[in-house]
């Protein structure tokens, strides 16, 4: 006659109490070693930068390498590359399972340095402070590009302000938008004296372009536009173009 199994008679004599702790304790052993093999099988292993920028370039990728793909979300990855990079703009994260990420990037370039107490920071033309520039630095870089320089009659602090932040005063706004705009009409702006809302000068070479916050941007890029492209197909120039008004002023 075959033996019975000891088991049976064992567990039949544990307390319910005990045989649900037991279950419970099984269940959550399974869950932690399903969720092991998991997050393992998932973990990034390659991540491939597309884009005018060198992946030895960006900083921040060593903090997602390792983890999870499939359990990392798009804005924490948006926030670690965006945080320690001011200069990138992400423009779209694939995840190609199981452990690869491809980040397609591009390079925010800077189309102004604004005069700080010491030094510059480099400004994209949304307003966002990109990078910090002593003033050794600056000399160096505008060897090789020169950049319009915008000095705000109210001198930010180079200790106070933050990469990555966005100036959104007014004034810096306007004129950002209009740089744009005078970059496109291929007006070469030298410097930017900002005196308040009511006085935005661009000084070129010979020349001097006046605006104001309290006109639409569009309206004044509509004039600047309308009266570079007229006086180039009449051969002539000015010394003083004022936006200020409702009817522009120019004195030759």
């Amino acid at each position: 006659m075959p033996q019975r199994s000891s088991y049976k008679p064992f567990f039949q004599t544990i307390p319910p109490k005990v045989k649900i702790y037991l279950f419970i304790t099984a269940l959550a052993l399974i869950g932690f070693l399903t969720l092991k093999y998991t997050n393992t099988y998932f973990q990034i292993k390659t991540i491939l930068v597309e884009g005018n920028i060198p992946g030895n370039q960006i900083k921040g990728l060593e903090n997602l390498k390792g983890q999870s793909l499939y359990f990392l979300t798009d804005s924490y990855i948006a926030d670690t590359l965006v945080k320690n990079n001011p200069n990138i703009r992400l423009d779209e994260i694939i995840k190609e399972f199981p452990d690869k990420l491809v980040l397609k990037l591009e390079y925010i370039e800077p189309v102004a340095q604004l005069k700080l107490n010491v030094g510059f920071a480099e400004l994209s033309d949304e307003g966002k402070i990109l990078k910090k520039l002593k003033p050794s630095q600056t000399r160096l870089k505008q060897k090789n590009v020169r950049l319009p320089i915008i000095n705000f009659y109210q001198q930010f602090d180079y200790y106070q302000i933050t990469t990555g932040n966005n100036l959104d005063y007014e004034e810096i706004v306007t004129t950002l938008f209009l740089l744009k705009k005078s970059r496109e009409l291929d007006l070469k702006i030298e410097s930017i004296d900002i005196s308040g809302l009511t006085m935005i000068v661009f000084n070129l070479k010979d020349k001097k372009i006046i605006f104001t916050s309290q006109k639409t941007n569009e309206k004044q890029a509509f004039e600047l536009e309308a009266i570079i492209k007229q006086f180039k197909i009449e051969a002539k120039d000015f010394k003083i173009l004022d936006l200020r008004f409702d009817k522009p002023l120019i004195k030759f």
